[in-house]
């Protein structure tokens, strides 16, 4: 399925979940001045060694302010919840049906 990744433990995640510059999903997803999210350690990162441009765009960066960006963050966690769920219950049902 496009615009989505496969990740190790197995579940489907949207390609927007993904920090540009670590490319794993992010847990504490931050808004840089580009618009762009990311995980906040990883842009934090990228600031502190002296970059002023965009990870994403290679723009500048008119601000190094940081916007948490709660509504992602919930919908990643509810997504990873809500796929750990159904991968489980997958796997149940496999362990059942080889008795």
């Amino acid at each position: 399925e496009e615009g989505v990744r496969r990740i190790s433990f197995g579940l489907d995640l949207p390609d927007e979940f993904y920090c540009s510059i670590t490319m794993e999903v992010m847990m504490d997803p931050v808004i840089a001045a580009d618009g762009f999210s990311y995980e906040r350690s990883a842009i934090q990162d990228w600031i502190t060694k002296g970059h002023t441009t965009s990870p994403k765009t290679g723009g500048n960066l008119s601000s190094t302010d940081l916007i948490p960006n709660h509504s992602l963050k919930s919908l990643i966690q509810d997504r990873v919840q809500a796929s750990s769920a159904q991968k489980l219950a997958e796997m149940r049902r496999a362990v059942e049906e080889s008795e």
